[in-house]
């Protein structure tokens, strides 16, 4: 089993942390401390033993795409030619295209689900080209998403 697919056994401080990054990864360690009653030096030990852990890999800004005018979301099914290592190789530069956020290798009729966000039909439309002229894709089929009713990227603990 490799490294970064083994599951980490956490406690019920290790996730009480991990909740309090989730809502605000700005928090202090004082103020952590005082919500959970632990010192600062367990805590500051716990959150560097889960960055080396891969738990937590990064600390990110939640920022509201509608207000950078990020607002026309699209979700692309694609279906790609057959080949040895064509999933990553096509998995890749499907990551690479502008407005894209998500890539998804998945089993069945379809090869990718590919997430973008762009700032209109037109500047999509421009993506949609780069897929639909690539020598690895055979197919998309496009979804457009009209209203987001839940969007939430921290897990669930």
């Amino acid at each position: 089993m490799k490294a970064e697919r083994k599951k980490i056994q956490l406690d019920d401080i290790d996730i009480s942390i991990l909740k309090l990054l989730q809502s605000d990864c700005r928090i202090s360690l004082d103020h952590m401390s005082k919500i959970l009653n632990v010192p600062k030096s367990t805590l500051h030990y716990r959150i560097k033993k889960l960055e080396k852990q891969g738990v937590i890999e990064g600390y990110y800004a939640k920022v509201n795409p509608a207000k950078l005018g990020k607002e026309y979301i699209t979700i692309t099914l694609v279906r790609a030619k057959y080949g040895p290592g064509y999933h990553k190789k096509v998995g890749e530069k499907l990551a690479k295209l502008p407005g894209v956020w998500g890539v998804y290798f998945v089993l069945g009729e379809t090869d990718f689900v590919v997430l973008t966000r762009a700032n209109s039909r037109e500047d999509f439309l421009k993506v949609l080209e780069q897929m639909i002229n690539s020598k690895e894709i055979e197919r998309t089929s496009t979804l457009a998403v009209i209203e987001i009713i839940k969007e939430d990227p921290r897990i669930e603990l």
